[in-house]
């Protein structure tokens, strides 16, 4: 039986595949109803992994907070002209190469448990505006934009600007923002 979402589907299709785990890359802090409240995709991934941690498949949800990559991307997109207005977020970043890794782990790793959750994180906790003009300085781009000024306002709520993409208990890998901007 199929459900009418495609992580229904996939969990039906391994399960009758004898597939022995799926490997659900998940964001930190979206299945926390303070964060997901008014956005569609943390929803999503919410209803994601509900679906594989209750699939008759052992499932891993890996849950990570966004890449380096995700600060000028994003910043990038709020910018007009000599300012970025970026949202007020609490963030974590992490090298996406990390993350790719830990995933790999978590797929080759033996003895897992049933259903489990793990969480991977960058070494610093700081301000998505911070981070994107710590870009600026270092005469990099937010996504092809170079404000002069970066603002930030709270339009993703609470949730997310206090701190609810950054998960407590997880795996921090090395690689700092700054040997990031410098490679």
């Amino acid at each position: 039986m199929t459900g009418t979402d495609p992580a229904s589907n996939i969990a039906a299709a391994a399960h009758e595949q004898g597939v022995s785990r799926i490997v659900c890359l998940s964001i930190a802090g979206a299945a926390d109803p303070r964060v997901n409240g008014g956005f569609g995709y943390y929803k999503g991934k919410a209803v994601q992994e509900s679906i594989y941690q209750q699939a008759p498949v052992p499932s891993t949800t890996v849950r990570s907070t966004q890449w380096f990559d995700f600060v000028p991307a994003t910043v990038g997109m709020v910018s007009k002209g000599s300012v970025a207005l970026a949202p007020t977020m609490l963030m974590a970043p992490a090298l996406r190469e990390e993350v790719a890794d830990f995933v790999a782990d978590v797929v080759t790793a033996p003895g897992q448990a049933r259903h489990e959750i793990r969480a991977i994180r960058g070494p610093e906790a700081d301000t998505i505006a911070n981070f994107a003009r710590r870009i600026l300085a270092a005469g990099g781009d937010l996504g092809g934009q170079r404000p002069r000024t970066v603002k930030e306002a709270p339009y993703l709520g609470r949730g997310i600007a206090n701190g609810g993409l950054i998960p407590q208990d997880a795996f921090v890998t090395s690689t700092r923002f700054e040997e990031w901007l410098a490679g």
